[in-house]
């Protein structure tokens, strides 16, 4: 598998999207998104998705340059329109939103309408940490999204719906970023183009059998997928049953959305953020950060189990794959250079490959 130079995705995604018609710093930030996710090892929700946004440029889906708005809400909430431009063009705008309302007033939540893909889902928090925040987001999607189902289930019924939270803590944030079903379909599709199998315990065919092949799970050619993907936690997936549900409200029903038409084919997120300034509660953000960070020491301080070298935090994995690939540079398999390649070509845009 080859190692690609960062900056050369981080320039093809620029020029790719300005082929789409994206606005300069609109392609940058959607890049930037992208090529960080690859960076820290989130390969499902990188590179490989430049795919799947010229797709749905050429297709109509994205709107490029479209402005997203607040067209609802009061006091500390928002609901925003994101006009169906890239998901992450919204999503930043719903970020700076809630980290100065909670600024001002302590606490803010807002919640998204026609948003597209929003990528990874803990950029958004960690955005708020950085920032001296504690951040919380998660992500629905429409019905033709829903490939996890419900605990004794067999059917989908949820999308994999993931939530992520994050908090300062001086050095790298504590930062969880979590599908609530098994695993995301993103992984799914990587490992289909990487030739891998899954692990047991993840996924359905399409006639409800255990399986570990991605090929079952899209049945013939990639989609729509055949089979399902179970709920987190195993045999204790009633779990991650009902986190998913949770996301389901904060990310859409909280926002007055019903669930889409099964016919309706538009790739939308249901996005939803909340920021909490710990200065609102302790007098002092510098405070928070630095009892975050004695928890950080506390926790690792434990000694590692057998079979464990070290406990770690919570996107403490991902900060250092982030340092590693930016040195070594970010792997991308055959299949999705080739897959890139082919959209490259449909907008004019020669890879660097």
């Amino acid at each position: 598998m080859n190692l690609l130079p960062a900056q050369d995705l981080r320039d093809l995604g620029v020029e790719l999207f300005q082929a789409c018609g994206a606005p300069a710093a609109e392609a940058a930030l959607v890049a930037d998104h992208l090529v960080e996710a690859s960076l820290m090892g989130i390969d499902s929700h990188g590179v490989v998705r430049y795919v799947m946004y010229v797709e749905h440029c050429l297709d109509g889906t994205i709107q490029p340059g479209a402005a997203a708005r607040v067209v609802d809400g009061r006091g500390q909430v928002a609901v925003v329109d994101c006009g169906m431009n890239f998901g992450q063009v919204g999503a930043q705008h719903m970020t700076d939103l809630v980290r100065e309302d909670a600024r001002a007033g302590g606490i803010a939540f807002a919640v998204s309408l026609r948003c597209h893909h929003v990528g990874r889902l803990g950029a958004w928090p960690q955005k708020l940490a950085e920032a001296g925040l504690f951040g919380l987001s998660v992500a629905n999607s429409h019905r033709h999204g829903h490939f996890v189902v419900p605990w004794g289930g067999r059917e989908g019924r949820l999308a994999t719906n993931p939530l992520a939270w994050a908090a300062p803590t001086g050095g790298d944030p504590l930062l969880l970023d979590m599908s609530t079903s098994m695993v995301p379909e993103g992984r799914i599709r990587t490992a289909l183009h990487a030739g891998e199998r899954l692990p047991e315990g993840r996924i359905l065919s399409g006639d409800g059998r255990p399986t570990v092949d991605p090929a079952d799970f899209y049945g013939p050619g990639e989609g729509p997928p055949a089979g399902a993907i179970l709920p987190f936690g195993g045999d204790l997936g009633y779990r991650g049953f009902g986190l998913g549900l949770l996301v389901e409200v904060l990310g859409a029903t909280i926002a007055g959305e019903p669930l889409a038409e099964p016919d309706d084919g538009r790739y939308i997120n249901g996005f939803g953020i909340l920021a909490i300034d710990p200065a609102a509660l302790s007098g002092s953000g510098d405070r928070f950060r630095e009892l975050t960070g004695e928890l950080r020491d506390y926790v690792r301080g434990s000694a590692p189990a057998p079979g464990f070298d070290e406990v770690l935090m919570p996107g403490e994995c991902e900060f250092r794959t982030l340092r590693e690939r930016r040195r070594e540079g970010i792997p991308l398999p055959g299949e999705s250079r080739r897959l890139i390649a082919e959209v490259a070509e449909q907008v004019g845009v020669r890879v660097p490959w």
